[in-house]
C-alpha cells in the first residue's frame, strides 16, 4: 500500500498489497468504504528482509490469510490487539507482544483478524529466504508459531526509531539493527511460547488448562491466585510461572484479556459502559475504561461511536 502521513485505505489498496505479498483479505462491508485510515510504511532493509510499519485506525473489521512461504515472520503489536489463528490454534496478541512463525507454502496459513474501533500499530518483519541471513539457526526454530513478550528496552528503541524526525537513511540503518534484534529474540535461546504446545506432564497440562477454562468461562468472578493454585494442585508461585510458560501470559493477563474481549462484544450489542463494566467483573467503570483503552488503544465510548 502507498505511504502517506494519513491516508484512507480501501479494499482496492488491500487487494493490490495482497497481490504483491501473497495475502488474501476479507472485509466486513462491501463497496469502496475505507477499511483503515493512517499510514503504512515499508522498509527494504536488505535483500530478502522487509519491514512493514502500520499505524492505523481500524474503521471496519477485516481479516487476512498469508498464502506465501517465509523463512521467518515476526509480528509485533505496539498498540491495539490482533487475533491470530494457525492450524486451529488461536491466540490474541496485545500491545507489547510478538509472534514468530515459519510459513511453508504447503503448511497451514496464518490467519489474522483486526477488530474495528481501535488504533492498531504493528510491525511485520519478513525474512523471505534463510540465505538472506545465514548466521541465524533457522533450521532449529520450531515450525509452530511462538508468542512472546517484547523486552521493554526493545519496545522503547522501536518507538524511538519510528519517530518522524529521522533522516530516511539513518532511520533505515537504525531499523535494520533493531530488526536483527527481533530475529535474535525469535531464536530458540529465548523462551518463546508455542501455540498450544506445553512442556509439562499430561496431568499438569490438564490442570493448567482447567485453570485457563475457569478464567475463560467465569471472567466476572473475583478470582484469587490461591484458589486457582488449589485447582491446579500447585503452589501459587508454581502456577504463576507454569501458566506463563504454557500460555505466554500471566494468569491475570489471561483473565483481563478475556474480560476485555467480552466487553467489546457487549458494547457492540448495545450495552452501556457501566453495564459492560459490571458484566465483566469491574467494580468501577473508570477502572474498566482505563483497562479497555490500554488494551485496545481506544476508549469504550469511542468504540461505541464507531459501531453506531
Amino acid at each position: 500500500m502507498p505511504t502517506s502521513p494519513c491516508q484512507r485505505y480501501c479494499r482496492d489498496d488491500f487487494t493490490a498489497y495482497g497481490q504483491r505479498f501473497g495475502i488474501a483479505y476479507r472485509f466486513a462491508r462491501r463497496g469502496r468504504l475505507p477499511v483503515v485510515q493512517g499510514r503504512v510504511e515499508e522498509f527494504a532493509l536488505r535483500p530478502g528482509m522487509r519491514l512493514t510499519h502500520s499505524d492505523v485506525e481500524v474503521l471496519q473489521h477485516y481479516a487476512s490469510s498469508s498464502l506465501q512461504s517465509a523463512a521467518l515472520l515476526v509480528l509485533v503489536v505496539l498498540e491495539g490487539s490482533v487475533t491470530l489463528q494457525v492450524g486451529g490454534s488461536e491466540r490474541h496478541l496485545s500491545a507489547g507482544m510478538a509472534m514468530s512463525i515459519r510459513l511453508a507454502g504447503s503448511g497451514p496459513a496464518l490467519h489474522a483478524s483486526q477488530a474495528p474501533g481501535q488504533r492498531l500499530r504493528t510491525l511485520t518483519l519478513g525474512l523471505e529466504d534463510a540465505a538472506a541471513l545465514p548466521q541465524l539457526a533457522l533450521a532449529a526454530v520450531a515450525p509452530a508459531p511462538c508468542a512472546w513478550r517484547l523486552p521493554e528496552h526493545l519496545t522503547r528503541s522501536l518507538e524511538h526509531a519510528l519517530d518522524d524526525h529521522w533522516h530516511a537513511g539513518a532511520q533505515r540503518l537504525l531499523l535494520e539493527g533493531l530488526a536483527l534484534q527481533l530475529l535474535a529474540h525469535a531464536q530458540p535461546t529465548t523462551p518463546p511460547h508455542p501455540f498450544g504446545q506445553l512442556d509439562f506432564s499430561p496431568g499438569e497440562q490438564a490442570r493448567l488448562e482447567a485453570v485457563r477454562q475457569r478464567l475463560l468461562q467465569h471472567p466476572m468472578d473475583a478470582h484469587r491466585l490461591e484458589d486457582l493454585a488449589r485447582l491446579a494442585a500447585m503452589s501459587p508461585s508454581s502456577l504463576r510461572s507454569k501458566f506463563r510458560h504454557a500460555f505466554g501470559q500471566s494468569v491475570f493477563d489471561c483473565l483481563r484479556e478475556r474480560r476485555l474481549t467480552l466487553a467489546r462484544e457487549y458494547l457492540a450489542q448495545g450495552l452501556s459502559v457501566q453495564q459492560t463494566a459490571q458484566r465483566c467483573g469491574y467494580r468501577h467503570a473508570s477502572n474498566f475504561t482505563t483497562a479497555f483503552r490500554r488494551h485496545f488503544g481506544v476508549s469504550p465510548r469511542r468504540l461505541v461511536r464507531t459501531l453506531a
